[in-house]
């Protein structure tokens, strides 16, 4: 096994470079990368050094070697510019990541990058109508889903997801007259509910991911909020109008940490 390349193979490289590291014990790719000169040799170092970052390729790393064997490594392409690298290393992770069912352990996907899509799901998304503040007639709570959802997800898992649980108050709920909530992911609403009840966390009354909490609650947790939606599945004629439309227009800080906001309805029917 090497661990640096020749001078001779550092001039045939021929600047940047886009490389793969694999599984031995699966043959299966776990990580791209691009860089120069001896780049592709330098993660079992950073793997000795147990960063904080990219946990999981480092960890991969570490169990490659606590099994006796060493990580392979593949040269994709090379005699690349910097910028040809990074557009490079960014459509092999994003083609990889659409259509494996194992996903890379890159936690940064690339220089510039966008996730790949469906043309259906690109015109979804980025050909979305925008709501303007007077389609809005209903009172809304706006919840922004974008660290915890996928693309795959099936309608029970982004029900589950949306409902909570959820940092808020019951009595703000009420004096809002909450009528419909918005699961948002990137500024398109992707789901939209009637919620039937709302209640505390510590009600225990059909609470999402029960086995989360089987060892009971902290006080800040029992001061969490979910809905329930008796029948999540079906949708009315307003919640088929507010589907797969943009927030990208309303007064929204999109920014914000807290992932709940409200919008109240210009004419409420």
């Amino acid at each position: 096994m090497i661990r640096c390349f020749s001078e001779k193979a550092l001039q045939a490289l021929n600047g940047y470079y886009v490389y793969a590291l694999i599984d031995p014990r699966c043959d299966r790719i776990f990580y791209i990368g691009k860089g120069d000169r001896n780049r592709v040799f330098s993660h079992e170092i950073e793997s000795n050094k147990s960063p904080e970052s990219e946990k999981a390729k480092l960890k991969t790393i570490r169990d490659i070697e606590e099994s006796g064997r060493s990580v392979n490594r593949v040269i994709v392409n090379w005699g690349l510019t910097e910028n040809e690298a990074f557009a490079a290393e960014a459509a092999l992770i994003n083609l990889f990541n659409y259509q494996s069912e194992f996903k890379l352990s890159n936690i940064v996907a690339g220089h510039h990058v966008h996730e790949s899509l469906s043309v259906e799901a690109f015109e979804t998304e980025y050909g979305a109508e925008c709501l303007s503040i007077d389609d809005i007639k209903h009172n809304i709570m706006v919840i922004k889903i974008n660290k915890l959802y996928h693309r795959r997800m099936d309608a029970k898992e982004l029900y589950e997801t949306t409902r909570g649980v959820w940092i808020a108050s019951l009595h703000s709920i009420q004096r809002r007259k909450v009528q419909y909530v918005f699961a948002v992911y990137n500024q398109l609403i992707v789901g939209v509910y009637k919620p039937d009840e709302w209640h505390y966390i510590h009600e225990m009354i059909d609470i999402p991911r029960p086995h989360e909490y089987e060892k009971g609650f902290t006080e800040k947790q029992k001061k969490r909020v979910y809905f329930i939606c008796k029948d999540y599945h079906s949708m009315d004629e307003n919640q088929l109008f507010y589907i797969h439309k943009s927030i990208a227009d309303l007064k929204i800080n999109q920014k914000a940490q807290n992932p709940i906001s409200y919008i109240q309805a210009t004419v409420c029917p």
